[in-house]
Order: C-alpha cells, then structure tokens, then sequence
C-alpha cells in the first residue's frame, strides 16, 4: 500500500514538471494524451454506432442512432483537431472547438429526444 502512494506522488510530481519536448513529442503533454485518448473512445463510439444502426435498420430508433452517430462523429473532429492544432500541423480559431463541442451537445440532447419520442 505504501508504495502504490509513493508511485502515485512520485508520478505526480513528475507530471507536474515542464514539458521541454518538441513538436514531434508533444503527445506526451497530459493534455494532449488526455484529448488522444478521447478521440480514440469517440472512434470506438463512431463503430458502436455504426453497428447498432445497422441492427435497427430503418426503425424507430434508427433516427436516434444517426443523431448520436453525429454526435461522436463531431467530437471526433474536434478532438482531431486540437491533437493536429498542438502538433502545429494546422491553426484553427480559438472558438472553433468549443463550437463544435456545443453542436455535439445539441446532437446528442436532439437524439435523446428522438429516442424518448419514438418510445413514448
């Protein structure tokens, strides 16, 4: 026990000094890692999606599914594009990601919609 807490402070104190890497490297900022995992979650989400629209092929939930489909398919964009933004590799507006982040949420409260009014 008492050498997962020493592991546990001793990673901290390691992730809270300065990232000196280059562009190549900057993956390895926290930040970065943490937005490169999510877009990976959202491709996974993107190919559950896509699976469970083919299940329900045209039905009443088919609506929902392809809202939610968007949904990821719009959080992966903008997670790509602060991954490509950090690598330097391309320069968006500093409103842009929380733009797209708003649409997905309005996505996903529009699928919710479609979802309880096709089983009420």
């Amino acid at each position: 026990m008492k050498s997962k807490i020493a592991f546990a402070l001793t990673a901290l104190v390691g992730l809270a000094a300065p990232a000196r890497a280059g562009e190549v490297a900057v993956i390895a900022n926290p930040p970065t890692f943490i937005t490169a995992v999510i877009f990976v979650g959202a491709c996974a989400c993107i190919a559950v999606c896509l699976q469970v629209l083919l299940l329900v092929r045209g039905g009443q939930l088919s609506r929902s599914w392809q809202w939610f489909l968007a949904g990821f398919a719009i959080l992966a964009v903008s997670q790509l594009g602060i991954i490509l933004h950090n690598f330097g590799a391309l320069v968006i507006p500093s409103w842009f990601v929380p733009a797209l982040l708003v649409l997905m949420a309005g996505t996903f409260f529009y699928g919710l919609y479609e979802t309880k009014r096709a089983l009420s």
